[in-house]
């Protein structure tokens, strides 16, 4: 079984046209000192003509997808420092997505970048015609999805919305069933359950929503050192910023959790855990979302779990 000895940073953007080459200049520095090794960026407005030009700008690998010269247009950019190798990629004529299937730091990953629509039936076609062209990508077990940028809906309408009108889109069913299909998880959510955070916002009438999202594997979540949402520079987006360290398992032993099933005949560790799962009910009753309380569920019998079993373990070799 492989460890995981990764540690890199990803940051997405949606930057509203960097076809100026103070504000493109201006974005690329902030990147540089947020120390992000990749980045999702998106409604760049990138046209072909302008390819060489804004990659003398960035220094390492830059892939696009071309939108025109006022809309869409999604692009990667890696830093060249990062242990990287292009495998294939994929991008949409019409700037919606990059997909990138590569190895990073010698583990195997499938990047997707996307700018969705924003009419809800288009949305619908977009994120199922995703979900399918993704399977292309994960014929691997072993490979670890990262899909991040601007999806344009609000998967919980209490916690992500505030102001105008937010009644659930349609849409979103595609998304949770992407979810599902892929076995991904809302990274943000999971670690901020209760929380109301906003990564796009009119001020006039003043309406805030999280636009921004980190759907990763759900076998990445205990390599996750931190998500964030941060201010970013000249957009009405904030940055949101994916933090990823396998190196601290790597020196425990492997990164790949599985429970221990002689533990359901543990009577301790089940009293435990009932008394814990009607805490996390509590603590988790603003989330209306089966699948959101499901994964969050799950997230914290896995950290009992390792917790219970370490401490388990040490006094079996103390009392040895």
């Amino acid at each position: 079984m492989m460890s995981k000895n990764i540690n890199f940073k990803l940051v997405s953007l949606n930057v509203r046209g960097i076809r100026s080459f103070e504000k493109r200049k201006a974005v690329f520095n902030w990147l540089y000192k947020s120390q992000a090794d990749i980045c999702f960026l998106q409604e760049t407005y990138s046209t072909p003509e302008v390819i060489n030009i804004w990659k003398k700008q960035w220094k390492g690998d830059t892939f696009f997808s071309h939108g025109s010269c006022h809309s869409k247009g999604t692009m990667i950019l890696i830093k060249e420092q990062l242990d990287f190798k292009l495998i294939s990629s994929k991008s949409d004529p019409l700037g919606r997505y990059i997909f990138l299937e590569a190895e990073i730091q010698d583990l195997p990953f499938v990047l997707l970048n996307i700018y969705a629509p924003n009419k809800c039936a288009e949305q619908c076609v977009f994120f199922s015609k995703l979900s399918e062209e993704l399977k292309d990508f994960v014929t691997d077990a072993d490979k670890s999805v990262v899909v991040g940028g601007d999806f344009n809906v609000i998967l919980d309408q209490d916690l992500d919305g505030r102001g105008g009108h937010k009644k659930r889109k349609d849409s979103v069913q595609y998304v949770e069933d992407m979810i599902i299909e892929h076995d991904l998880a809302d990274i943000w959510r999971i670690r901020n359950p209760t929380d109301t955070r906003f990564t796009w916002r009119q001020k006039s009438p003043l309406i805030q929503r999280r636009l921004d999202y980190w759907l990763i594997s759900n076998d990445l979540q205990e390599d996750v050192e931190s998500v964030e949402i941060v201010t970013a520079i000249r957009s009405d987006h904030s940055a949101i910023i994916l933090s990823v360290n396998g190196l601290d398992e790597n020196e425990r032993g492997p990164s790949f959790w599985k429970f221990n099933s002689t533990l359901i005949n543990d009577q301790e560790y089940c009293d435990l855990l009932r008394l814990d799962y009607k805490i996390w009910l509590e603590d988790f009753k603003e989330v209306n979302d089966k699948r959101v309380l499901w994964d969050l569920i799950k997230y914290k019998i896995r950290q009992r779990t390792i917790v219970y079993s370490k401490a388990k373990a040490r006094k079996k070799k103390e009392k040895k």
